[in-house]
């Protein structure tokens, strides 16, 4: 399966050259969402057995030059190589049950799945790299939190296509209030207190830039206006749960 995967990426890898942003396209990760993403669960088994589309998608994503590009255009090629990367990482490793995992069934070590470097962009870079160096540092745009998906139950869904930039903040509003009114991720009650997922208390500082305060930014992209907030609310982080978000 990986191999079918490895030849697919290097064959597309050879034939590609630098695109600008008006010529890349995110068709091909629009396809492997729509054929191997059910409710937000990933099939990965049959993603395993045609990783095709992922292979030119990461292929193409491994020449692109997206430094000239404009902001909302960087921001979204980084969050879908993102996505596409942690596709490729889970099944490179048959019967993963968690990246968090030492290892997957078939043996292959994963404890360094974040930081294991791979070609984006000209250069090998690690998921932690596109993260916290790219998209953090660059953009400090803290509704990126809502779009990443790391392969963990407890992320915010994948999302259902491709980002655009054309479409990005768009995109970046109606992924934060979807997941601030998951009440598998957050519970929030506006009078009474905050129960949200651990992604605010690891990125606390991201929020707090954006909005002051934590409870600032949830009340900012709280989907539903004209609530109101009691001042101070309690805030209790829930435990995250790191198995996998998919099926093998």
């Amino acid at each position: 399966m990986w191999s079918a995967l490895a030849a697919a990426i290097a064959l597309a890898a050879a034939c590609a050259a630098p695109a600008g942003a008006a010529a890349f396209s995110h068709a091909a990760l629009d396809t492997v969402l729509a054929r191997f993403l059910h409710d937000g669960r990933v099939d990965y088994r049959g993603l395993a057995a045609d990783p095709g589309a992922l292979g030119r998608y990461l292929a193409a994503c491994a020449s692109a030059d997206p430094d000239s590009w404009t902001r909302a255009e960087q921001i979204a090629f980084w969050v879908n190589a993102y996505n596409a990367r942690v596709l490729e990482g889970v099944i490179r490793r048959p019967g993963l049950k968690s990246v968090l995992d030492s290892a997957s069934a078939g043996g292959t070590p994963a404890a360094p799945f974040f930081r294991e470097r791979r070609p984006i962009a000209g250069t090998p870079r690690s998921l932690d790299d596109i993260e916290h160096r790219i998209l953090r540092e660059r953009f400090h745009e803290p509704r990126v939190h809502f779009v990443l998906n790391c392969g963990a139950a407890a992320c915010p869904a994948l999302p259902e296509r491709a980002l655009r930039g054309d479409r990005l903040d768009q995109e970046l509003e109606q992924a934060t209030a979807r997941f601030l009114a998951d009440t598998t991720r957050n519970r929030i009650d506006p009078r009474r207190g905050l129960e949200l997922s651990a992604i605010f208390d690891w990125y606390g500082g991201d929020f707090r830039a954006a909005a002051g305060s934590l409870q600032g930014f949830i009340e900012r992209h709280w989907p539903r206006r004209g609530e109101r907030w009691a001042p101070d609310l309690p805030v209790r982080f829930l435990p995250y749960d790191w198995s996998l978000d998919g099926a093998w």
